[in-house]
């Protein structure tokens, strides 16, 4: 494998697999790619699975802003007893002791009751700081805090299912917004019918308008990457003179050539998106000069031409903008700009945080 780096700004849908961590995880996908930096939108749990959204190279300034997205997840639960976790990682805590007997209408009333905007407690594994120390540090010195709750969405929740046999389970779809958690939402789940619930899988499905039919796992990539080109070294040395110009320059051009098909077989493993994915700004093109003089800070345009109804253009608004490739009239993304001023007919414009 080639060890140049990857120099390319996006994100890569990873299918985070059960016992992985989400650092180990996207710290992996970077030895493999050999990336500057990597970080992910959203942590998953060892025991969970699913999306994750991973930023490559300067994409990890959206870390925030991908982080506050909603989420879709599908759970697991098992009635009957709680652990500590409030998933199968914990240790027993509650214990049903009696039957299990619940209809299949009373479990789905039940799971449809936290539909909406709920008030939710934080589980003691997390990573919540009190007084700056990690809840789960707190907990694993069997300390526990009083946790404030906190207001969350529960905007959805479908195909509910319940199976009985040796055990009583009940799964779900829910989509939920930003900072849910999902075991204190089965943990709640199993308070309110009176038996205690685990959760015994989660999947995350998707985030915001990203889902997990898209993505990719790291079998998958170590696969596709078992493609790339290594180009034989030369043993005997080169030649002097000119002769040993030409096949230096030869060299450096079958280099070249390798390097950019390369790069193409690692985008295809990754199934990489550019950073302009991850934005659902409006989109502007520019002129060459104006492009020039917002990478020097700030431009101003009118409004009219470009915006059309000037009552749509509100300040701090942002941006995707475009230059037009005279030559091939391409349009290449270039980054975000902000709307800094109105004036009349004649918009202020600011390059943001990412600006090529």
């Amino acid at each position: 494998m080639l060890r140049s780096k990857f120099k390319d700004d996006g994100i890569v849908l990873l299918n985070k697999g059960r016992g992985i961590t989400s650092f180990g995880a996207i710290n992996k996908l970077k030895r493999l790619i050999n990336a500057d930096k990597t970080g992910h939108a959203g942590t998953l749990d060892p025991m969970a699975e699913g999306l994750l959204i991973v930023m490559v190279n300067n994409a990890t300034k959206f870390s925030d802003d991908l982080m506050k997205k909603d989420k879709e997840y599908y759970v697991e639960l098992e009635l009957g007893y709680e652990t500590d976790t409030y998933d199968t990682e914990g240790e027993v805590t509650k214990k049903y002791e009696g039957e299990v007997n619940i209809s299949e209408e009373q479990a789905t009333v039940t799971v449809r009751s936290f539909l909406g905007e709920i008030e939710q407690i934080p589980p003691m594994y997390s990573a919540i700081k009190v007084d700056g120390e990690k809840l789960y540090n707190l907990a694993r010195k069997g300390i526990e805090v009083e946790r404030k709750p906190r207001k969350v969405n529960i905007y959805s929740i479908r195909e509910i299912r319940m199976e009985k046999g040796d055990t009583y389970k009940i799964s779900f779809y829910a989509e939920v917004s930003s900072g849910t958690y999902i075991r204190s939402l089965v943990r709640d789940i199993g308070e309110k019918t009176g038996f205690y619930a685990t959760m015994t899988r989660l999947i995350r499905t998707k985030i915001d308008k990203f889902s997990l039919d898209g993505s990719v796992s790291l079998e998958e990539i170590e696969e596709g990457l078992g493609d790339l080109i290594v180009p034989e070294k030369n043993k005997d040395g080169s030649p002097e003179g000119i002769e040993g110009k030409i096949r230096n320059m030869l060299d450096n051009m079958l280099k070249d050539t390798v390097l950019r098909e390369n790069y193409k077989l690692i985008r295809k493993a990754l199934k990489f998106k550019d950073i302009e994915s991850i934005f659902n700004y409006k989109n502007i093109t520019v002129s060459s000069e104006k492009y020039r003089n917002l990478k020097n800070g700030m431009t101003v345009i009118s409004g009219i031409k470009k915006f059309g109804n000037m009552n749509s253009v509100k300040e701090n608004e942002l941006y995707s903008v475009y230059v037009t490739d005279s030559g091939e009239g391409d349009r290449q993304f270039k980054g975000i700009i902000k709307v800094v001023r109105k004036v009349h007919d004649k918009v202020y414009l600011k390059r943001d945080k990412y600006f090529l």
